[in-house]
């Protein structure tokens, strides 16, 4: 499997410029594929990144399709010519909805777990459908734990930052950190900012102007357009990036990976159309594990374990109780029995030769 070219945005009708799209693209596109990633188990690892493998949930449980179609939703009401007897002040709305747009892309929980994620594969460390866990802080009162507050987002780019220098990519770290402002994010979430006169005004804190070369608690309108432009291309480009990367899996479509030596399991990918959606894994004695996700969440999740620290491991079903050489799922007597492929009445089998078949 080879890495595609980086790239363009397809919406023509975007405000955001072209080149600052393909500026960051060029920085992300690296994370979605490497050499080393072509070993099986890898390869597992980042389907799960790509699918976003996290638990059984019921459909209508997945935060990523609502905040695109929230972010969908602003962008086209910035587009829209307003009329000026509902909005006199058309600036002023304007500004207002790429502020909501800016400080929900640097909320979203997506965009930082996969670049969390991309770049633990790269040091070594496997998937984890939690990165940020050890970032949290449990909230106690009276000596019983209340909740667990999540890692704010100015701790999860100092992680990322610090996955991305050790994953020999420092330029992802470098950008995510440069598209984000505290300053404005704050004034916004906690309605600390007036609007007037072509400017956000900070009620409190303090903004640098490179327009100035210092801080000052007015940022222009054309100031505050840069902010959130570089911002929207980041996530626009990483948005681009992971479309495109849940779709160049098709190559590996009905075919089946032996990945487990010692149980003799394979894996098989799943699709809907062209999109990647999930994995089977079969076993010698009768069993599949499986997970699969649909744009209203996960699907099903069958014979998996979602460990504390994140990974995710197999449930092989029935052991042997005289297992023979071949796996501990079969009878020294007894010879291996695969499910059938679903929907098919193909069966899968282990290979003589230990490489990816088709049936």
């Amino acid at each position: 499997m080879q890495q595609a070219n980086t790239p363009l945005p397809e919406d023509n009708a975007s405000p955001i410029p072209v080149s600052r799209m393909r500026h960051y693209a060029d920085i992300l596109n690296p994370l979605f594929w490497d050499d080393a990633f072509n070993r099986v188990d890898l390869t597992f690892e980042v389907v799960c990144t790509l699918v976003r493998a996290n638990g059984m949930r019921d459909t209508g449980w997945d935060s990523y399709y609502e905040s695109l179609a929230l972010l969908e939703d602003l962008k086209n009401l910035q587009l829209i010519d307003l009329p000026s007897d509902k909005f006199p002040h058309r600036e002023n709305t304007q500004a207002r909805l790429a502020l909501i747009s800016y400080c929900h892309i640097t909320e979203m929980n997506l965009p930082y777990e996969l670049l969390a994620n991309l770049l633990r594969l790269r040091t070594g460390k496997k998937y984890s459908t939690e990165p940020f866990a050890h970032l949290a802080t449990p909230i106690i009162r009276k000596k019983v734990l209340k909740r667990i507050k999540p890692a704010a987002p100015e701790k999860k780019i100092a992680e990322i930052e610090e996955l991305s220098m050790k994953a020999g990519l420092p330029d992802v770290g470098r950008a995510l950190r440069g598209i984000y402002d505290p300053v404005i994010r704050n004034a916004v979430y906690h309605s600390d900012y007036a609007l007037h006169d072509g400017s956000m005004r900070l009620l409190s804190g303090w903004h640098f102007s490179k327009e100035d070369g210092c801080n000052t608690p007015l940022i222009t309108f054309a100031s505050l357009a840069e902010v959130t432009s570089e911002a929207f291309a980041f996530h626009s480009a990483l948005i681009a990036l992971y479309k495109r990367a849940c779709r160049s899996f098709t190559s590996f479509r009905d075919m089946f990976l032996p990945f487990d030596s010692r149980y003799k399991g394979l894996l098989e990918f799943t699709f809907d159309g062209d999109l990647l959606t999930g994995f089977r894994a079969y076993w010698p004695n009768g069993f599949i594990s499986t997970y699969g996700r649909d744009i209203d969440g996960c699907s099903h999740a069958q014979n998996l374990t979602f460990e504390q620290d994140g990974s995710i491991n197999f449930m092989v079903g029935y052991l042997a109780n005289h297992p023979g050489t071949f796996s501990p799922c079969v009878e020294a007597d007894g010879v291996p029995k695969y499910a059938k492929v679903p929907g098919t009445e193909k069966t899968p089998y282990w290979p003589a030769e230990l490489e990816t078949f088709s049936l």
